[in-house]
């Protein structure tokens, strides 16, 4: 699928190239119609008999268009429905591995077999979108990436590759892997939170088979037989009639390459984006789907990622007050601050955690000394009291209204007159 953006004067970078265009495909019909109508202007005078065809020609062109709008407007629902049924298969999918390794038992005895699941898990998990894919895509190269199959029954997987339907082989495969480590007590969740994962695989299955109606029934025949007919003989009409009213000969080629590429293209750009599961530079980037698939699977199996964080309340962070890392720079002062400010070379924050972490990590090591760092507490205005301050900001919304943030004395104060300022 071709990436591209609107620049400042909303033009495209990149529009002169035949990558992914239809202009070169409308120049088999554009080309000779504009000679045609040059040749015509030079050796042809029917202007009287083309008077009478002008009222005619424009009915015609008035259906035609018609026509051909409907078939964009079909073309486009088509592509869009192709790439959100795309999306919400995968995500109703993804959601199933990631209940499923959530649910895993963490009971020392119980480790190896719920190692044994997970990797069978995301196996068959690859082989199921991988399957999916096939089933609905237009590649001439249908190898596409899998998480490596070693380990799992020989026989298992001839009779998946001689299978006919293998998404529906794949898909039993796995409830009956979801029912067997729920006896085993590999999988901990009650009945009826693990029957969510039945459900979603399920309904990730009914998105395919939606994926494959999109290829298997295509646009109407009649339709595009009829639309086809009438834009060849629209077509020469046009240069005929361009030829008789408009001159000299080099504005009426131009005029009769201009409609004739427009109508064309819209035609062609029909055929691109219809069925947007191939090949074509237009359509839907299947084979890193399947790599983008296989990398969220591999990364629910580390440790670090089944595994939820742990936190450790400080006084530097007790305060139910929210603020975002950006007004947290923009209102923090002192040597920490500034050398956090001038080490953020990402533009996104999550790439700036690093540094994040080093600085709150300074903060622990200044705190054995004398000198604590500054921390930011909400600054109290005139209509609110600091006898109010704790009701107020605990009933603060995440989302709720931010206010400005002052430096105040450290909270690491040991005397309780200095926690009352606190």
């Amino acid at each position: 699928m071709i990436q591209y953006e609107l620049g400042h004067w909303l033009v495209c970078s990149g529009l002169c190239r035949c990558y992914g265009s239809v202009f070169p495909k409308t120049l088999g019909w554009s080309m000779p119609m504009t000679i045609l109508a040059i040749v015509l202007e030079q050796y042809w005078d029917a202007e009287e008999w083309t008077a009478n065809l002008l009222s005619i020609w424009s009915s015609y062109s008035f259906i035609l268009s018609f026509l051909v709008v409907f078939r964009n407007n079909q073309a486009y629902s088509r592509f869009w429905e192709g790439a959100s049924l795309m999306n919400e298969m995968r995500g109703e999918w993804l959601n199933v591995c990631t209940s499923l390794v959530a649910f895993c038992s963490s009971e020392k005895d119980k480790e190896a077999e719920v190692q044994s699941f997970q990797e069978l898990l995301v196996r068959l998990m690859s082989l199921l979108h991988c399957s999916a894919l096939q089933a609905v895509c237009k590649l001439a190269d249908k190898r596409l990436e899998l998480i490596d199959v070693y380990g799992v029954d020989v026989n298992s997987l001839r009779h998946l590759r001689d299978s006919v339907n293998r998404s529906d082989v794949l898909c039993l495969w796995l409830t009956r892997l979801i029912l067997e480590n729920s006896e085993k007590k590999v999988l901990v969740a009650p009945a009826p939170i693990l029957s969510r994962s039945f459900q979603d695989l399920g309904r990730g299955r009914v998105r395919m088979s939606e994926l494959v109606k999109i290829k298997d029934i295509p646009f109407p025949f009649p339709y595009q037989q009829l639309i086809i007919t009438m834009l060849a003989v629209h077509s020469v009409i046009t240069a005929m009639i361009t030829s008789q009213y408009i001159h000299p000969w080099y504005w009426a080629g131009l005029i009769t390459f201009i409609a004739m590429s427009g109508f064309w293209a819209l035609f062609y750009i029909c055929a691109e984006i219809d069925h947007p599961f191939g090949d074509d530079p237009n359509d839907l980037p299947l084979g890193e789907l399947q790599k983008d698939w296989n990398a969220r699977l591999l990364e629910l199996l580390q440790d670090m990622s089944q595994r939820p964080p742990e936190y450790t309340a400080h006084r530097h962070g007790l305060h139910a007050a929210r603020f975002s890392i950006t007004s947290y720079l923009a209102h923090t002062h002192g040597d920490h601050a500034r050398t956090l400010k001038s080490g953020l070379s990402s533009t996104d924050i999550f790439d700036s955690l690093d540094e994040l972490i080093s600085h709150h990590a300074s903060f622990a090591v200044d705190c054995r000394g004398s000198q604590h760092p500054p921390v930011l507490l909400p600054s109290f205005d005139s209509e609110h009291s600091k006898s109010d301050f704790n009701t107020e900001v605990s009933e603060e919304s995440h989302i709720g209204h931010l206010r400005e943030f002052s430096t105040m004395a450290s909270p690491m104060a040991d005397t309780p007159s200095q926690q009352a300022h606190v």
